[in-house]
């Protein structure tokens, strides 16, 4: 109300949101205006007002006109300017004076009749306080919102305690969801009790409808199936009616929006049922002060927790390449993580995990990892994951207390989480995923054996096109074969051994691809033949002039050995070769 000068006087009690939105019919109760007349609808004195003009100005312009009180005397009201103003969406037009013979206005726009003593500077003077003081009051409240939810930010005490403060400044449910409506922080009404769940489901399927419907009215439903889910909220508050469980709930909410991010919504979940006005404009109020400093609280924890993750990766990546300069260090960090030092470990590599070269390609190999750390958890079995270059690596603890029922069973929980993790990855990339494994050891200090078996595992598998997950145990040849790959003898009778069918008076690779297809179908011409899709006659050739080339009987089978270790020597050094020259970059 206001008082005989046409203050406006506040009767609520402090600190609440003050006024409701100033109305035509709001404005109508005022001392000023109180013996005036209309006939107006009601709908119509529901209309919004925030200023007010004089006849002549609004008669001379051309500008929308929402919410603006026209103020004219009875001689000035023409006909066309009332249509006019109507179509410019005016709120009100007062007219001061007799009213005489008027045309009938607009039935959208109300036509106010009072004396003429309410002259224009008394209208547009009582306007302005009513608006002003509304202002005035919804900023007071939302310092007061603001103050009480910056205070807990800035003693850090989380999204639980600022979701409380929210329901407690409203009185009703709150609840904070991130971008993909999973509940942060859920606090309950005493009122009506409503679960977390059942508001993050009514709040995702009202959105996904919206967007459904405005993709449709766009014509924008031919681009694919279902709601646009990727869209960004506008910003400010809303007000929504959603079925939570089946019951009709008012719910006052805001987007997250930070930097042009959007990371989740705040949430009031209104009691009351009907709602008051009132009500409604305090939780809008309390929305838009939360939503910002909620989003600065997750800013927050996300760097804490990527700060944690690149930590733990550094840890990770200094046991794959045995970083650690003793076993004190060694054994400090692992407490650090209540990782046991003395467990038995095996390592898990996969590759081919999608395009290294896309722009978000780190953050997927990185969301990959962190869901492989959290596949088939199991007490007393550690597992951490890192990324490495475009291999992601997996240590996994594999003697859980309890499971030691045969010599072998390490080694079979090993292959067994690596063909989950295999299924795994492939699911989530649609692709085809590389997957190899070292032998398990005894140690956190001996991970870095078990890294190195794994990739060289991956690379040989890679070479030799194997189609499923291979540890490097059952790559049983190579495995006794990598110490003689890596001794300087073994490099020289590779290489002694392959040089003639490299040469260029060789041909290159063909004369070497003849004899390695011959040797590996066991000697049967016509087999070697079929697998390289050439005539026979011309696999004869071939290898009669590789015969001469190396001064070999090909057709006797020590010199068929001779040629098939020396290319397995080579395969497997270049594999070692490489394999080191990641580990260890020079």
């Amino acid at each position: 109300m206001a008082d005989p000068a046409g203050v406006l006087v506040h009767d609520g009690p402090p600190g609440d949101a003050g006024p409701q939105q100033l109305t035509v019919g709001r404005l109508l109760q005022e001392r000023l205006l109180r013996p005036a007349r209309t006939a107006a609808s009601p709908e119509t004195l529901d209309t919004a007002v925030t200023w007010c003009l004089p006849w002549e100005e609004v008669q001379a312009g051309v500008d929308p006109l929402p919410g603006v009180v026209v103020h004219a005397r009875a001689d000035q009201v023409r006909p066309a300017v009332l249509r006019d103003l109507g179509l410019r969406r005016a709120a009100a037009v007062v007219v001061a004076g007799r009213a005489g013979e008027l045309p009938d206005p607009p039935a959208s726009l109300p036509m106010i009749h009072v004396g003429a003593h309410v002259g224009f500077r008394h209208l547009s003077e009582l306007v302005a306080e009513l608006v002003l003081a509304r202002d005035t009051h919804v900023l007071r409240y939302g310092l007061r919102v603001h103050r009480s939810l910056v205070e807990l930010l800035y003693r850090g005490a989380g999204l639980a305690a600022l979701g409380h403060q929210m329901a407690r400044l409203s009185g009703c449910a709150a609840a904070i969801l991130d971008a993909q409506y999973r509940v942060l922080t859920f606090e309950p009404s005493r009122d009506r009790v409503f679960e977390a769940t059942a508001v993050a489901d009514a709040l995702r399927e009202d959105t996904y409808g919206t967007a459904a419907d405005s993709a449709s009215l766009n014509g924008a439903a031919a681009a694919g199936p279902g709601p646009v889910a990727s869209e960004q909220p506008h910003a400010g508050p809303q007000v929504r009616t959603l079925l939570i469980d089946g019951i009709s709930a008012t719910c006052v909410l805001n987007p997250i929006l930070l930097s042009g991010r959007h990371d989740g919504w705040v949430v009031i979940v209104e009691s009351a049922d009907p709602p008051s006005p009132h009500d409604i404009a305090q939780h809008r109020v309390v929305v838009e002060q939360a939503a910002t400093i909620v989003g600065t609280e997750m800013l927050r924890l996300r760097s804490i927790e990527q700060a944690e993750e690149r930590a733990r990766g550094d840890f990770v990546h200094a046991l794959l390449h045995g970083r650690f300069s003793n076993q004190h260090e060694l054994e400090a960090r692992a407490a650090h993580y209540d990782f046991p030092v003395a467990a038995t470990y095996g390592v898990i590599v996969a590759n081919q995990l999608g395009s290294v070269g896309s722009p978000d390609s780190p953050t997927a190999l990185f969301q990959l990892a962190r869901h492989a750390a959290r596949l088939d958890v199991r007490p007393g079995a550690h597992t951490l994951t890192t990324v490495v270059g475009d291999v992601l690596a997996v240590v996994r603890q594999v003697d859980p207390a309890g499971h030691r029922d045969s010599p072998d069973a390490a080694e079979r929980a090993l292959a067994d989480f690596a063909r989950t993790l295999q299924a795994e990855l492939e699911r989530r990339t649609h692709r085809e995923v590389a997957v190899a494994y070292g032998r398990c050891v005894d140690g956190a200090g001996r991970i870095f054996d078990s890294y190195r078996e794994a990739r060289i595992a991956l690379g040989i598998r890679t070479r030799l096109g194997v189609d499923r997950v291979c540890g490097f145990q059952d790559l049983r040849v190579f495995a006794t074969l990598v110490e003689l790959a890596e001794s300087p003898q073994g490099r020289a009778f590779a290489r002694d051994m392959l040089a003639p069918l490299r040469g260029s008076r060789a041909g290159g690779s063909d004369l070497e691809q003849a004899v390695i297809a011959y040797v590996a179908s066991g000697g049967n011409l016509n087999a070697a033949a079929r697998e390289l899709h050439i005539h026979r006659n011309t696999m004869l050739y071939k290898l009669d002039r590789a015969s001469r080339m190396l001064q070999l009987d090909l057709r006797e089978a020590e010199h068929q050995f001779s040629v098939w270790l020396a290319h397995k020597l080579n395969l497997l050094a270049e594999t070692v070769t490489a394999v080191d020259r990641d580990l260890n970059p020079t």
